[in-house]
């Protein structure tokens, strides 16, 4: 089936199918150009027949963000026979969606919700080797609020200078197409010893979101200490892959365990050495690959909604009842 990525609002499509993800990764700080272009370049550079369109065709598979799932509904009148696949990313369900891409895995189905993670960090340099098991800078990388305020306290920052640890707040605050990109330097852990990212608590354990700060951490060869979410307990196997840290005093024993056991540095580092082959992008590839062009074509006869009006579909309320099971605390 044709498959089409589909971006709207945007005014120079070319310039778009000319960037380089791991050279252009300033680009990609948004969900829509992280989901739709960056995965659009990447399937294109590896040879497969994709679009990028402003306009979505009539026909074949049309992947969008469901952030612009209203911009899709304005041109209904063009999918006649589309295929509409959504990725949810951190949003809301989109209910015109045929069929839905999300970035962890709780709630997938396999018939209707299929999960592909979250790209890693394009450009990302990883750790010097030759600092070895030094623990002298511990870094956050994200956006100002998605960091917990308990991390910015003095105490915190102190209890790490009192150990020779240097605390360094890689992050800018989000401000969609105006978020200062200059301001950040994401891709750069080459003198990063330890990653924490820690969210505001969430009782739901930050079910739409993603597992990337520790893909990010297993691929740039540095340990992390990371809050209590459901992504991240999805991919965990062992202790070797992170520290689960829900406050600043579980964070500090995390800390000074590793500053007194190199020896569980190193084995934390090679884990996810191993851990991280499988997230790299070209692992996930094959993913989108046999998604949108053998799976999702071959359930297409069998959707009940491709016999429902777009019209009813976007605003039924009934594509939304099928209940999704709260994760196990």
């Amino acid at each position: 089936m044709r498959v089409t990525f589909f971006l709207d609002g945007e005014e120079d499509l070319e310039s778009l199918r000319r960037l380089d993800p791991d050279r252009d990764w300033r680009h990609f700080q948004r969900g829509e150009q992280v989901w739709v272009v960056q995965t659009y370049l990447r399937l294109a550079r590896a040879g497969l027949l994709v679009e990028l369109a402003a306009v979505p065709p009539g026909e074949g598979l049309v992947v969008f963000h469901a952030k612009q799932a209203r911009a899709l509904r304005r041109q209904a009148h063009t999918l006649k026979d589309a295929v509409l696949v959504g990725a949810r990313a951190d949003n809301r369900q989109p209910l015109i969606a045929d069929f839905e891409i999300l970035q962890n895995g709780t709630f997938a189905d396999g018939r209707h919700r299929f999960h592909i993670p979250h790209w890693p960090q394009p450009g990302l340099l990883p750790r010097d080797p030759s600092r070895g098991t030094a623990i002298q800078r511990l870094v956050y990388k994200g956006f100002d609020g998605n960091l917990a305020p308990e991390f910015r306290r003095p105490e915190w920052r102190q209890f790490l200078a009192d150990r020779g640890i240097e605390w360094v707040v890689d992050a800018a605050p989000f401000a969609g197409r105006e978020t200062d990109s200059q301001a950040i330097d994401w891709p750069d852990f080459r003198e990063a010893d330890l990653i924490l990212a820690v969210r505001p608590p969430d009782r739901r354990l930050s079910t739409n979101k993603p597992a990337s700060k520790l893909v990010n951490a297993w691929l740039a060869g540095a340990p992390a200490l990371l809050g209590p979410e459901v992504a991240y307990r999805e991919l965990r196997r062992s202790e070797l892959d992170y520290f689960e840290v829900s406050s600043l005093g579980e964070a500090r024993e995390a800390v000074d365990r590793l500053l007194g056991d190199p020896g569980l540095y190193e084995a934390m580092v090679a884990n996810g050495r191993t851990r991280a082959a499988g997230f790299t992008a070209e692992a996930l590839l094959p993913c989108w690959e046999k998604l949108l062009f053998e799976t999702l074509p071959s359930l297409v006869p069998y959707r009940a909604s491709r016999r429902v009006p777009l019209s009813l579909r976007s605003a039924g309320r009934w594509l939304s009842r099928t209940a999704e099971r709260r994760p196990a605390r």
